[in-house]
Formats: structure tokens, C-alpha cells, sequence
């Protein structure tokens, strides 16, 4: 992921939290405060000073479309491991395999580098569709517990740990 990419990844992030939060986040913020909010997060974190420790992966088709991403944090807990901090997938193709290729490309990528920490995410609990995903793809779901403020207030999230990276980054 590069600087050039903040604007479609925070636009992605948006149409994925607008598919999957009506009803959890307000419609005001989905509707009026989210572009903004998510448009400078994303530049904030790709262009310098940024952390260079954390990194991102991209799924485009042909064209350039962006169709997915995720954001990691390496070594960001000392028992949890290495944490990904976002995976969107394009609302209109969620189903498709690109979440699970993202997941791979994670792991696979990790390991390259010689973690051997697990791998983790927080998901909220009223993102269900999310949390069997992540259970598909081998996560021990555990820790309920309140987010940092998100869209205004706090959230009950689950932690997905994969204690095994190896098996996400073979997983079918």
C-alpha cells in the first residue's frame, strides 16, 4: 500500500462500514462523517511520518479497482502477537475469496519475515457474517470485551486469534 492509495482504501473502508454498520453506527455518521473521518486516517497512515513498522496489502482486478485490503501491525502485543487492524472487502463481491486471499497474503507475508506470534483482529459482535468468516478460516473466537470509541462510542468486539499463522496461510 502506498501513499497514492489513501483515498480508494479510506472510500473502500467506508463502503464497507456503510454495508456492514447500518444500524450499528448511526446513519449520521455513515452518511456525514465517515468519508472525512476515514479519508484522513488513511493519509495519516500512508504518508511519512507514518510508523514503517505497519503494512498493508491490496487486492485489485485489472483496472486498478481496489477490491480489498488489509492493514497490519507487526509485533503489536506481546501475548495476542501480530494484529490486523483492518480487512475490507468491496460490499459487492464479499463471498468471492478475496477476504480469504487478503488472509492468506497476511500470514504468508508474516511469516516470510520470520514471525512465529500469532495472528489476531478485533470484530465487532454485531458483524456475525464477519466473525463465521473468521472462524472458517481456522480463528479461535474469545475476550468479549468494549472497543476503543469507534463511530462515536464504544462496541462490543471479539478477539480472532490465529495461534498458527502456518495453517491460515495454507488454509483452502
Amino acid at each position: 500500500m502506498t501513499p497514492a492509495d489513501a483515498d480508494a482504501v479510506a472510500a473502500l473502508h467506508v463502503a464497507s462500514w456503510r454495508g456492514a454498520y447500518r444500524g450499528v453506527f448511526t446513519d449520521d455518521y455513515l452518511d456525514h462523517q465517515a468519508e472525512a473521518e476515514r479519508r484522513q486516517a488513511w493519509h495519516a497512515r500512508l504518508h511519512p511520518p507514518a510508523l514503517v513498522a505497519d503494512w498493508g496489502v491490496v487486492a485489485q482486478d485489472d483496472t486498478g479497482r481496489l477490491l480489498g485490503f488489509a492493514w497490519v501491525v507487526p509485533d503489536h502485543d506481546p501475548t495476542w502477537g501480530d494484529y490486523i487492524d483492518n480487512l475490507h472487502v468491496a460490499p459487492d463481491l464479499k463471498g468471492g475469496g478475496i477476504g480469504r486471499r487478503l488472509m492468506q497474503a497476511v500470514a504468508q507475508r508474516l511469516l516470510t519475515s520470520g514471525s512465529q506470534r500469532p495472528l489476531y483482529l478485533w470484530v465487532l459482535d454485531a458483524n456475525t457474517a464477519a466473525r463465521g468468516f473468521y472462524e472458517r478460516l481456522g480463528a479461535e473466537v474469545r475476550d468479549l470485551q468494549l472497543s476503543d470509541p469507534l463511530a462515536g462510542r464504544q462496541h462490543p468486539v471479539w478477539r480472532c486469534v490465529w495461534r498458527d499463522p502456518q495453517r491460515l496461510a495454507a488454509h483452502d
